[in-house]
């Protein structure tokens, strides 16, 4: 017997397919208008083990500026379905560059556009100096933002828009006559950035640098429709510090004489007409292209001044109208031809320099001396004085006040001949001890005034006041010891 049993029926399928590891929002940042863009498919799985997947679209594809919804859908055989979306946004890099207006100077920014042209928005900023100031490195007039992942930058177009990496000015250095100024005319102002009036003579300045700029000039080649018709917006100007117009640079010294060094035969006041000195006036410059004030210093000597034997300094001080000064000063020595001498052996030579009423004169008196146990080779004169000339005049203490006039001082000390007489000679040529011993060189340095007061010339100065300055002595006496 067969029983019949009832088929069950099939139950429904009501469960929708599954979706995993759906892809998560996406946002790029770049350049590139359109761009590719790719993901992870989504896994997805159904209990009946058949569906039906729909990208509404699908993994590298191309994607423009904007926020896109990707949607993944599946379907089952039983009408079941399920879904997953995400959003792939594509964004363009911030246009914000970021600068400081340089020192002493200021920053108009703004936004430059071509309406109706479908270019895009540069971003730019144009520095600018005080008049009296200049940028202290090369400066273009338009620096123009270039936005990229991996930063922004500044750089220049040219006619053929392409860019050239630049560096924002930083300072604006008070600036020099002799150097050129850097950048257009245009970008240098006057004032005081942070007044109203001054800002507003910036901004209207702008669209002119803007409009002298080799990329906007190409455009009217590149695109004709656009030519001269740019858009300036969202303009401003950035003040730098400073911006007072204090000028604390002081002026150049252009030009200064050298040392003057002369030597002469008529430097001695006493008995000539002195040489007369002249040179070249320094010059000096200032940045701010003001007047100067030149005022003297040092020793009283004006140029064109007869000047006897001495040294003199010169020194000339310029003074801009902020206070700034620089100096200029240089030496003056004016000599007498120099005499030539050389230290006898077992001697010494005593010089100084002779002094009388009311004058230094630059003259030499030297006296010669021996050891007591040598005697010379020739006999002495009690003076010699060193001319003018470079010639040692002797003074004699006879009759005839003024001997020969020699070319160089170079008496000996012998040791005696017992073959001959010995002449008389006044005891005061002799010494004894050792010529570098300090008691020693006091007696020797009186020796030289005892000497000048036995020639005849002061004899006869001592007599005829009325004709002779006073005697005043020597000063700065040195020895010379010879070797022994």
């Amino acid at each position: 017997m067969k029983i019949k049993r009832p088929k069950k029926s099939k139950q429904p399928d009501t469960i929708p397919p599954t979706i995993t590891n759906c892809p998560w929002d996406i946002t790029i940042t770049t350049e590139t208008d359109p761009v590719r863009v790719s993901w992870e498919q989504p896994e997805i799985s159904d209990n009946s083990g058949v569906f039906t997947s729909i990208a509404s679209i699908s993994s590298d594809s191309c994607f423009r500026y904007g926020t896109h919804q990707v949607q993944y859908t599946a379907h089952d055989e039983a009408g079941n379905e399920a879904s997953c979306q995400f959003k792939v946004t594509i964004k363009k890099p911030d246009l914000s560059c970021t600068a400081q207006p340089p020192t002493d100077g200021s920053l108009a920014c703004g936004t430059l556009s071509y309406p109706g042209s479908g270019m895009n928005k540069w971003q730019f900023c144009v520095p600018f100096c005080m008049k009296s100031t200049g940028f202290h490195r090369r400066a273009g007039s338009v620096f123009f933002c270039k936005p990229s992942q991996s930063g922004t930058s500044w750089f220049h177009l040219d006619e053929a828009w392409q860019m050239t990496k630049a560096h924002m000015p930083e300072t604006c250095t008070v600036r020099r006559r002799t150097r050129s100024r850097r950048g257009d005319s245009l970008q240098y102002y006057e004032g005081d950035c942070n007044e109203q009036a001054v800002k507003k003579n910036i901004l209207a300045t702008v669209e002119h640098i803007v409009a002298k700029d080799p990329s906007v000039i190409a455009q009217c080649t590149r695109h004709p429709n656009t030519c001269g018709n740019f858009r300036i917006s969202d303009l401003s100007v950035h003040c730098g510090p400073g911006n007072n117009q204090r000028d604390t640079e002081p002026p150049v010294v252009i030009s200064c004489p050298q040392n003057i060094e002369i030597e002469t035969k008529k430097g001695n006041p006493y008995w000539n007409d002195l040489p007369e000195l002249s040179w070249k006036e320094p010059v000096f410059e200032d940045n701010s292209r003001g007047p100067l004030t030149i005022t003297k210093g040092g020793s009283n000597v004006n140029n064109g001044d007869k000047l006897a034997y001495g040294q003199y300094s010169v020194e000339y001080i310029a003074t801009d109208l902020s206070g700034n000064q620089a100096k200029c000063s240089f030496e003056i020595s004016v000599k007498s031809i120099a005499c030539t001498m050389e230290l006898p052996e077992h001697g010494a030579i005593v010089c100084g320099y002779p002094s009388v009423e009311g004058m230094d004169l630059m003259t030499i008196d030297c006296i010669v001396l021996c050891q007591s146990k040598y005697q010379f080779s020739r006999d002495p004169y009690p003076i010699y004085a060193c001319s003018e000339e470079g010639l040692w005049w002797t003074f004699t203490s006879t009759f005839t006040p003024i001997g020969p006039n020699l070319p160089s001082l170079n008496h000996k000390c012998q040791e005696p001949d017992i073959h001959k007489k010995p002449k008389v000679v006044d005891q005061n040529f002799y010494f004894d001890g050792d010529c570098h011993d300090r008691t020693v060189q006091d007696t020797l340095i009186g020796h030289l005034e005892y000497f000048q007061r036995k020639t005849s010339a002061y004899q006869y100065c001592e007599l005829n006041r009325e004709f002779c300055r006073k005697w005043n002595g020597y000063r700065n006496v040195t020895v010379f010891c010879g070797s022994t």
